[in-house]
């Protein structure tokens, strides 16, 4: 299949890749350089490419790679955009693709970064105490156990399974994905302070959207949801302004509120949604995340809690180790070209409806 290509096998390949479409399409580009080098000693980057015109009142953004090895599937949708033209006639209107903004976690086939913290539970305001998740700590250890022997598994899974029957799926998962800042080591930590990522997307807001009076901002995700079907994630209320615009922009079907209970995802703290409205707070942003399903949520999980384990306390030579980083990869980005050719279809058509909103 003809989208397949656009899918890297690694960090480096999807770094060139991009580069070179970008460089095609005449997108001014700037590299930042990450703080923390790859495993190999390699340095890594967030590379920015900016098409149309600069003064446009209207932007829209596409973000890859904010939880890491989701990067995969989002750098190769951004550089198949860029090698498909659809950026090619701009009117009125601004593109900043920002391309692995979390190349550490990208780069290692984590969905952390460097200092194991969630770049999307990590905009909150720092000079405060960040909020308490009291259901992730009386899970703490069933979610990131010191062990993966099948005691130690075992002993994690009755824990579990005894909470949702006690509170319900829905709670579990909220208590799992919300966002936690106690427990440095452990799943969906927020960070004590603002990380690298988060500092330059802040930097990179200020540089191109101040100016703007519409934002609209799709970063792309994996990871929630049935196999290849693309949900719109919304985090507002269904009688919010920002889940009107969405719903006007990509239909009723596809947009999902979080704060409904609608969607695949769990209401969650500290985001980058939340955070570009809050950044730009005299433009109207309609920020969402669009999130594609891949293996049962089940499997998603122990792949990311074996991956913690294995980061905090394995082995990193050892063949568990390259079995753990496989699976973790397959969880979010399957080794299956229907499934890209149909994440490829609905990613570019939800852009290609950004832009043609503000062409109605």
């Amino acid at each position: 299949m003809q989208t397949a290509k656009y899918f890297p096998p690694d960090y480096s390949s999807a770094r060139q890749s991009f580069l070179a479409a970008a460089h095609a399409c005449g997108a001014e580009i700037e590299s930042f350089i990450a703080p923390a080098l790859s495993t190999k000693g390699e340095e890594l980057f967030t590379d920015v490419a900016a098409l149309g015109q600069a003064d446009a009142v209207n932007a829209l953004v596409v973000i890859s790679g904010t939880h890491g090895v989701e990067g995969f599937t989002g750098s190769g949708i951004q550089t198949g955009l860029l090698c498909e033209g659809v950026f090619r006639h701009l009117c009125d209107v601004k593109v900043i693709i920002i391309h692995a903004l979390n190349p550490y976690g990208f780069a290692e086939k984590r969905r952390f970064n460097e200092d194991n913290v969630d770049l999307n539970r990590n905009f909150i305001d720092h000079t405060s105490p960040g909020p308490v998740n009291y259901d992730y700590d009386k899970l703490a250890t069933a979610i990131a156990p010191r062990s993966l022997s099948r005691v130690s598994l075992l002993s994690a899974q009755l824990k579990t399974l005894w909470y949702r029957l006690c509170h319900g799926r829905s709670r579990l998962q909220h208590a799992v994905t919300h966002g936690q800042y106690s427990h440095p080591q452990g799943l969906f930590y927020g960070g004590r302070f603002e990380v690298w990522s988060n500092q330059l997307l802040r930097s990179l807001t200020e540089k191109h959207l101040t100016n703007c009076s519409r934002v609209t901002v799709v970063d792309l995700h994996t990871g929630l949801g049935s196999y290849g079907k693309g949900e719109v994630v919304v985090a507002a209320s269904e009688d919010d302004p920002v889940f009107g615009r969405s719903v006007s922009i990509w239909g009723v079907e596809r947009v999902k509120s979080t704060l409904a209970g609608a969607s695949v995802s769990s209401r969650l703290v500290g985001t980058i949604s939340q955070a570009f409205v809050d950044m730009l707070p005299n433009s109207a942003v309609t920020s969402v995340g669009l999130e594609f399903g891949t293996l049962p949520t089940m499997t998603v999980f122990n792949a990311l809690r074996a991956e913690n384990w294995l980061y905090h306390h394995g082995d990193q030579g050892s063949r568990q180790a390259d079995e753990i980083k496989e699976a973790l990869l397959r969880a979010f980005y399957p080794d299956d070209d229907v499934w890209k050719e149909r994440v490829m279809e609905q990613g570019r058509d939800v852009v290609e409806r950004a832009l043609r909103a503000w062409a109605e």
